[in-house]
Formats: C-alpha cells, sequence, structure tokens
C-alpha cells in the first residue's frame, strides 16, 4: 500500500532503488500524521512513553505483523505480501440508527429521482464559488438532483438556491448513501484527509453507490485508481485538472447501468465482510501460540478467546493488560521503542471487552 501511495506521489514507474526509498518517504509522511493519536494512546491507556518520530516511522521495515483495513474486493492481497499481512475488509461505524433526519432534508428526497451525493474535505481551493459553480453547472446538464456537503473556505455554498440541489451539513454517510444513486468526492488535503479518503470511498461503495474521486494527494489517486479498474466509477480527475466537461462526462459514466450493475455486484460481496472480527483474527493469529493451543475465533471478550488456564506469549508492547496482577509493572514498560522482539510468559491473562 505504502508502495502505491508513493507511486501516486511521484509517478508510477520508479527504479528499484528510489522503490524502495518510497516506502521509507511513505512511511515517515503516514507517521507524522498519525504520531500524536499513536502517543497518546499509549500514554493514556498503555501507561507507556510516547514513541519518537524517528523509532516510530519504521514499522514497514521491523517485521511486524499488518492487518489493512480495506475489502479484499476492491484491492486484492498481493501473493508476495507473505503471511504477516492480512486484508480484513472495512470496518463500519453503525451512525444510522441513531441518526434523525431533517424533514426538509426528507421532504426533499421525496420529491423527486435519488440524487447524486456531492462531498468536500478541506479541500484547499483558490476559487471555492468557481468549483461549486462548475458542480451545479454539471448536475443540471446533466439533469441530475444533488446533495452537496459544505466543505470549508465557501465550498458549496451557492449564490441563490437550486430546487435541484440540496445543501448538508453532518449527515451519517451509511444512511445517506442509501438515498443516492452515485457519490462524487472531493477529496481533502493531507491535514483533513479523514474527510474523504478510503472510509468515504468505502462507504460509498457498500451502498452501491458509483463513484467519483477528485484526488488531491496522498492514497487519494490510489483509490480513484481502484474504483475505476473495478468498473465502479470513472478514471479520477486530479484536483487540477477539475472542468465542468471532465465532471459532465463523468457524471454520464456513473449513470450507465452497467456500472451501476458492478457496484451492485461490489457491494454484495462486500456484505460478506465482517472487517471487525477480521481485524481480531489477525491480531490473535499472529500471537506466538503453545503447540498445544489452537487458535481461538473472536467473541466480545479476549478472556473468552483464550479461555481460563491458557498460556501465551505476548511481546512486551502487549503486556499492559495481560498479567494476573493489574498493577504488576514489567520494567520493559518504560521502552520508548515501537517494537521489542523478546517475549513475556503470562497465564490467566485478564482480558478486555471489545
Amino acid at each position: 500500500m505504502e508502495a502505491e501511495v508513493a507511486s501516486a506521489l511521484v509517478g508510477t514507474c520508479m527504479p528499484c532503488n528510489q522503490f524502495v526509498l518510497s516506502y521509507q518517504i511513505v512511511d515517515s509522511m503516514i507517521w507524522l500524521g498519525i504520531r500524536d493519536m499513536i502517543n497518546e494512546f499509549r500514554k493514556k491507556k498503555l501507561k507507556l512513553r510516547p514513541v519518537t518520530y524517528l523509532s516510530g516511522a519504521q514499522g514497514s521495515g521491523n517485521d511486524i505483523p499488518h492487518g489493512y483495513i480495506w475489502s479484499p474486493h476492491l484491492v486484492p492481497k498481493p501473493k508476495d505480501w507473505g503471511l504477516k499481512i492480512d486484508v480484513v475488509g472495512f470496518c463500519f461505524l453503525d451512525l444510522a440508527s441513531n441518526y434523525v433526519p431533517p424533514e426538509p432534508l426528507i421532504k426533499w428526497l421525496e420529491a423527486g429521482d435519488k440524487p447524486i451525493y456531492v462531498g468536500f474535505g478541506s479541500l484547499p481551493v483558490q476559487d471555492p464559488a468557481k468549483m461549486t459553480e462548475v458542480i451545479v453547472k454539471a448536475l443540471e446538464i446533466t439533469g441530475q438532483r444533488g446533495i452537496i456537503n459544505k466543505g470549508w473556505g465557501g465550498l458549496g455554498t451557492l449564490a441563490e438556491p437550486k430546487d435541484f440541489v440540496y445543501l448538508l451539513d453532518n449527515c451519517p454517510h451509511d444512511w445517506l448513501f442509501l438515498q443516492c444513486k452515485a457519490v462524487l468526492l472531493i477529496m481533502s488535503s493531507f491535514h483533513g484527509v479523514h474527510h474523504g479518503g478510503a472510509g468515504t470511498t468505502a462507504a460509498g461503495l457498500k451502498a452501491a453507490c458509483p463513484t467519483t474521486i477528485v484526488p488531491f494527494f496522498g492514497d487519494q489517486p490510489f483509490w480513484g485508481d481502484r474504483v475505476h479498474a473495478r468498473g465502479v466509477g470513472p478514471l479520477p480527475i486530479p484536483v487540477d485538472q477539475f472542468s465542468l466537461r471532465k465532471l459532465v462526462d463523468a457524471i454520464n459514466f456513473m449513470m450507465e447501468p452497467k456500472v451501476k450493475e458492478k457496484a451492485v455486484e461490489l457491494a454484495k460481496a462486500m456484505e460478506s465482510e465482517d472487517g471487525v472480527s477480521g481485524v481480531v483474527r489477525a491480531f490473535l493469529r499472529h500471537l506466538p501460540l503453545r503447540a498445544e493451543e489452537t487458535t481461538p475465533q473472536p467473541t466480545s471478550s479476549f478472556l473468552e478467546f483464550l479461555g481460563p488456564v491458557s498460556t501465551r506469549q505476548l511481546h512486551n508492547e502487549c503486556h499492559f493488560s495481560l498479567f494476573k496482577e493489574e498493577n504488576f509493572e514489567h520494567p520493559s514498560s518504560k521502552s520508548s521503542h515501537m517494537y521489542d522482539h523478546s517475549f513475556v510468559y503470562m497465564e490467566k491473562w485478564r482480558g478486555f471487552n471489545m
């Protein structure tokens, strides 16, 4: 995955030495973005020291098992990735069950055909009003209705109201995308990448929505390419090439019946996936087992995975909740290293609820 991101950043064809170097560069960039979250979790939950920038950015080179939370039907696991890498499926939050949509939105949805969702992230554009105007004009030309999720800096703000456009603030994607026929994602900058990336793409595909991606940075071109490769969306439109003609072509592409058929097919394949259970299975599978043990299956508590008298080996960083004595502190707990290959044994360890 890191290589794919690097390829998207510097070009798809690189000499071997540059390709290897790309892993380190992108690894460092990703670590820069997530370091604060990881260190907060280490300090507050694991009672460990924060990981330094230099020691934390080499996870891919430390032989640590990795689990990637995306659908294998969208990005199959390459054959050369080996047994320590798992592709477990997307994980989704269930927000729709507690969501009560506003009455004006319900009335607007009932007044016509299913709309196209247009989502903005924290995309820094020089002329947000112009981009919004292009989107509205494209909807008008193609005869489509649109729900525009307003973004930063005036994106999604209309000069005058349009009856075929509904302006929306925050709304759970797992509810909203089921009301839509297609999804147009104007991706975020790196600072706000979580507003428009793999998660939003996954939510749209789960709802069987053909998808157009306008990438800006990082892994966003990769997801746009994967959507197109699966036949559920047009080629991504780089933000610097965004135009009325290309957007009209993209909308027309998404409206083709064969594209909708492929989107439904992909959504059905994703229904069989359970990313949360997949994550747990992968985690447990990579814990070293003793010969007499069998691989546990996920349930509601880690304690149930192992039974009352199981014995396991855990790496030092994982000992935080697994010893018989809650206040026990292993000397290695003060380590600031990301990973340690030594083992710790324990019996009857206390599980923690998922």
